[in-house]
């Protein structure tokens, strides 16, 4: 089945170019032929400089700075440039080949956490944006105990960092029935982009509700190697050493 890659990238300094550059790369040797998608988030030219001329990729300068997570949804949207899109961060590093062609579900996060609530009142002011809002409204404000009508062992899941493989007809659904497109209005800050890992795991449990028990393809972020603390250092200097702590890698930076 047709699939690419869209990445986030947002280059701020010699280091962070290695990024983009070192996650391009790992795709290309796992993946030598899927089309890969670059959407720059508001990089310092400055600093971003392509290690080798790379094949079959295409780089979109974003209009709308400080989206971050939202903007594979919104140019996935536009564009089809393939059936199903695996959606990641320019700090993720593929070191094994996921099967994305046999994958038959519409959307699976690569991590997974369960809804919390945090910044519940931003979350109600994001969602108000969105087409059906008062629905999600009620969604995201259910009691601790019964939340869309199931256990609390059931709740649905955030998204983190908006990383997923989703299909793009699945999307386009959300699209017609919520709007999720609209959040480019709203979206501008890093709390936003976190209200967005939450909204998105609801609107795919809305519209997929077996998402709640497959959960997530890597399982929870805090199961992750050194969870927001692994840095690039830390990680390069494992690469080097052969020492692979996951076959989907995830750096934290602050930027």
């Amino acid at each position: 089945m047709s699939f690419g890659f869209i990445i986030t990238r947002h280059v701020n300094s010699e280091t962070t170019n290695e990024y983009w550059n070192h996650c391009v790369k790992l795709i290309r040797s796992n993946y030598p032929h899927r089309k890969i998608i670059v959407i720059d988030d508001n990089s310092n030219y400055g600093f971003v400089k392509a290690h080798f001329n790379y094949k079959n990729i295409e780089i979109i300068q974003s209009e709308y700075p400080g989206r971050g997570e939202l903007l594979p949804y919104v140019y996935y949207i536009r564009h089809k440039w393939f059936e199903n899109a695996v959606i990641i961060h320019d700090s993720v590093f593929f070191h094994k080949r996921i099967p994305f062609e046999t994958f038959k579900m519409p959307v699976l996060p690569f991590w997974h956490w369960q809804y919390d609530k945090e910044h519940l009142s931003n979350l109600l002011r994001l969602s108000s944006f969105l087409k059906n809002s008062q629905l999600l409204k009620k969604k995201l404000t259910g009691s601790e105990i019964n939340i869309l009508g199931l256990t609390q062992k059931e709740n649905f899941n955030l998204v983190f960092g908006g990383i997923c493989y989703i299909n793009h007809s699945f999307l386009m659904k959300i699209e017609s029935k919520y709007g999720i497109s609209n959040l480019v209005n709203v979206v501008k800050c890093r709390m936003d982009r976190c209200g967005l890992e939450r909204i998105l795991g609801l609107l795919f449990f809305a519209e997929y509700p077996q998402v709640v028990s497959l959960k997530s393809l890597f399982g929870t972020i805090h199961s992750h190697y050194k969870a927001f603390g692994y840095n690039y250092g830390e990680y390069i200097n494992d690469f080097n050493n052969k020492k692979l702590v996951g076959s989907v890698v995830k750096v934290w930076t602050g930027r």
